[in-house]
């Protein structure tokens, strides 16, 4: 879920100093599967941007993708 996303973000970003999911170095914009949008049939996705050094969150149909799109799996123990 973002929620699970956002928390895993600022943990990584403070223990390496590095950003997750930065589509224009190292990584991909990263859908979040564990919430799915009915009435758009979106799914969430976010994303680091590193012209502007922010990250960005949005919504996206995941049947529109393209080669910077991933998912990052989860397991809650």
């Amino acid at each position: 879920t973002p929620e699970d996303y956002i928390t895993y973000a600022i943990t990584h970003l403070e223990q390496t100093d590095q950003a997750i999911d930065d589509y224009q170095g190292n990584g991909s914009i990263s859908f979040q599967l564990g919430t799915y949008f009915t009435a758009s049939g979106d799914v969430p996705n976010a994303t680091w941007y590193r012209g502007n050094r922010q990250a960005y969150l949005n919504r996206r149909d995941p049947g529109n993708s393209f080669s910077h799109i991933g998912v990052r799996g989860a397991v809650r123990v």
